[in-house]
């Protein structure tokens, strides 16, 4: 066979052509039915054995392994630890304690120390002022009126010029413009526990109190106990009287029987005949004594009824018997209000002056009873009444004044002179704390903080490059002790008595020689500044 022309090569392209389709989808449906065996074993769970799959081979490596499925355990939240502050701390006042020589603030509560931080004082050039202050102002979240609107957070405020505590940087060393900062922890635990009036005492040295005790220390003074009264809803607080009985005439055996004698026909006869035999009766009956109505009782008069002589008549033996009678006891203040007998009994016959017996219309009735009449209180104006005040008391006596001063609740009260012996020698400066009350009441614990006195600078050190020829000054003595300076003063007995009302614990007693210095103001305790 011969073939001819080109039909051959194209034949050939045509072949070539369809086997490169062939192997193409080959490749493709070898690629889909991979995908479907998939799809297929992981339908069937991913612990399916391998094996053969509609043609297709999975190998152990292609099969992972099936984990247990373990429920979530539950998140329970958290609770929030609440700040313990400093632990457990007695119960009783705080005193605040800065000492800018060591750089610490101690805190003491009801004279036991719980905690001490690390503080930074003033410089040089802006001091913080030593003495005995008060926290007079709190305020978390504060800002500088003096320096840039600096913040000063958990500000407490010991002066109004502008000396406070608060957090602050803490370089280790003063670097403040006078305030006192402190560390976060310790401003913020100790802003939530004191309370305006708390003791503060900065001074150069490290201090702590002690007990202390002395005659001349202020003692609660007792209140006598109120007279107990017998209270009643109805009777507006008056007190109320016990029963009081009404005498009434009772007629004696004596007449009894001469009526029992007198013949039947006696309520039969005329009016003139029985008018006789009551006169001869009266004439038998003792002398009886009757009971008038009080003064202050107005009552109505008693209008004879129809047959009440007949009535008595007929039954002229009968008693009257006693009627209690419950009257109202009138208030105390009412000076001119009759007394009241408690009780009274019908008089005997032996007791009875004579008098004239009633006729048969004019048989004692008792009076109705009336209340008393209220007194008038004369209205009072508010100004009039005294003010109560409460809180702690401070007091302050001053050598420089020679007078004794007393606060309460940063408000004056009174202000009275003392006698001090020898008072040109110096008392020194002492602080003493009421603690806790004692003797059921009657007697107080106090403890004491004696502040050292900050040395002045003298004339010859002033003048250490100038020669002068003027004698030497005289030195004055050291200050004295705590119970020295008590024994030296003489408090009126005026003043201690109403210290004594008012006394509670965290009251003081501050002792110095100056006076009531600049800082000393509005809404302040006593502030003594010793240097």
């Amino acid at each position: 066979m011969k073939f001819t022309g080109t039909a051959p090569l194209a034949c050939g392209r045509c072949g070539l052509n369809a086997l490169r389709i062939a192997l193409a989808s080959g490749v493709a449906w070898s690629c889909l039915a991979g995908l479907a065996g998939s799809a297929e074993a992981a339908t069937r769970g991913m612990g399916a054995p391998y094996g053969w799959y509609d043609g297709w081979y999975a190998p152990p490596a292609a099969v992972p392994a099936r984990k247990a499925r373990v429920a979530p355990a539950r998140k329970e939240k958290a609770e929030t630890k609440k700040d313990a502050g400093f632990g457990q701390m007695p119960k009783g006042p705080l005193q605040i304690v800065v000492s800018i020589g060591s750089q610490k603030v101690t805190l003491f509560s009801n004279g036991v120390r719980v905690a001490q931080g690390p503080v930074s004082t003033g410089v040089p050039g802006h001091p913080t002022p030593t003495g005995v202050f008060s926290i007079i102002e709190k305020d978390r979240y504060h800002h500088s009126n003096l320096y840039s609107n600096a913040p000063m957070p958990y500000m407490q405020r010991i002066t109004w010029s502008g000396v406070a505590l608060h957090e602050g940087v803490l370089p280790g060393y003063p670097a403040s413009h006078g305030c006192i900062r402190m560390s976060h922890d310790f401003a913020q635990k100790l802003w939530l526990i004191t309370n305006l009036g708390a003791r503060v005492i900065v001074t150069h040295h490290d201090l702590a109190p002690v007990e202390f005790m002395h005659p001349k220390l202020f003692a609660p003074k007792l209140k006598p106990p109120a007279p107990a009264v017998a209270m009643d809803g109805g009777s507006e607080g008056r007190g109320v009287a016990p029963a009081i009985v009404m005498a009434q005439a009772t007629i004696p055996e004596a007449a009894i029987d001469a009526i029992e004698a007198a013949p039947p026909a006696a309520a039969t006869k005329p009016a003139s005949d029985a008018s006789d035999d009551r006169k001869a009766a009266e004439a038998a009956m003792p002398p009886m004594q009757t009971m008038k109505p009080r003064d202050d009782v107005v009552a109505t008069d008693a209008q004879p009824a129809q047959g009440s002589e007949e009535a008595n008549a007929a039954d002229p033996t009968e008693p009257i018997q006693p009627i209690e009678v419950a009257a109202p006891m009138a208030p105390s203040d009412a000076g001119n209000a009759p007394e009241l007998p408690q009780r009274s009994e019908p008089a005997t016959p032996a007791q009875m002056p004579p008098a004239a017996a009633p006729s048969g219309s004019d048989v004692f009735k008792p009076a109705p009873t009336v209340d008393p009449a209220k007194p008038v209180t004369p209205p009072t104006k508010a100004a009039d009444q005294p003010t109560k005040r409460s809180g702690q008391v401070a007091v302050f006596v001053s050598r420089k004044e020679q007078k004794i001063f007393v606060r309460q609740g940063f408000v004056p009260l009174f202000d009275m002179p003392v006698v001090i012996d020898q008072p040109d020698q110096p008392l020194g400066t002492h602080v003493f704390t009421a603690m806790e009350v004692t003797d059921n009441g009657s007697g107080m614990r106090w403890n004491l903080i004696s502040v050292p006195t900050e040395p002045a600078a003298s004339t010859e050190q002033r003048d250490t490059r100038k020669k002068s020829r003027e004698a030497p000054a005289v030195r004055v003595k050291s200050p004295a002790s705590a119970a020295e300076a008590l024994n030296r003063i003489q408090i009126p007995k005026e003043a201690v008595d109403r210290i004594g009302e008012i006394l509670i614990p965290g009251s003081s007693l501050v002792v110095s020689d100056e006076g009531l210095g600049r800082e000393t103001g509005r809404y302040t305790e006593f502030i003594v500044l010793s240097r």
